[in-house]
């Protein structure tokens, strides 16, 4: 199903494009537009507003045809009438192959090559390795989207990229080592044996969650096998500063 959308000034939300796409997707799509297109983008900005969804191709030519002759093509970036375009279709192998054929071996010429150069000016290129954000960066980007409310295409999408999603062996290893790197130092009082909860766990052979639960209350145990021990969690800084002196 195909959508008709617009194009809008943030400013004045004065509409500057009207097209049509496969999905909602192509709407949001700042790729493969015009030169004209582009200016207006960089200069005024975008909102995004889908005028008809969920219709058939031949409907949504039409309704863009119909809007571009509403609004004229003296206010908009569109320079044809309307209603063009290969939406919905498919190659054949055939085609395709035709086309890989064509596009083998072919060689941008110095012309294209030059506004290649101009276009890429200006512009931050990493080395592979390093795309880790900055501080500030990330900072900006929670500032950007504190209160906002994401919207429900968004979520989808999210949540369908998501779907089978399994990490790698080696990322859930490297996981799991800085896990065990961080986690909390526990000592028993009367022993003064100290380690990393499972090691405490398997000096005196008790359960995690108990551990855990004796370790927050600060009371010893007052019967069984483990009468009269004791476990505190230990402040990891205060330690390494304590080794230092």
């Amino acid at each position: 199903m195909a959508v008709v959308y617009a194009h809008m000034k943030k400013d004045s939300r004065e509409i500057y494009y009207i097209g049509i796409g496969n999905n909602v997707k192509r709407a949001y799509h700042t790729g493969c537009r015009s030169e004209l297109w582009k200016r207006h983008y960089r200069k005024y900005g975008l909102i995004v507003d889908i005028l008809c969804s969920d219709i058939d191709i031949s409907t949504a030519k039409e309704v863009e045809k119909f809007l571009i002759a509403q609004y004229g093509k003296k206010q908009l970036c569109n320079r044809t009438d309307g209603g063009e375009g290969f939406f919905g279709g498919k190659h054949t192998e055939e085609t395709k192959q035709k086309i890989s054929e064509m596009k083998r071996g072919r060689k941008p010429n110095k012309e294209t090559l030059i506004k290649m150069s101009i276009a890429s000016k200006g512009h931050n290129r990493r080395p592979v390795g390093s795309w880790s954000q900055s501080e500030e960066a990330k900072r900006k980007i929670g500032e950007a989207f504190k209160g906002k409310k994401r919207s429900e295409y968004f979520c989808q999408r999210a949540k369908e990229g998501k779907t089978g999603y399994k990490p790698a062996k080696s990322t859930i290893y490297a996981a799991a080592k800085v896990r065990k790197e961080k986690a909390c130092l526990i000592q028993e009082i009367t022993t003064g044996f100290t380690g990393k909860p499972w090691e405490v766990c398997d000096k005196f052979n008790i359960d995690r969650s108990e551990l855990y639960k004796k370790c927050k209350t600060n009371k010893p145990y007052m019967s069984g096998r483990n009468k009269g021990l004791c476990f505190k969690k230990i402040n990891q800084t205060r330690l390494t500063l304590t080794k230092l002196n």
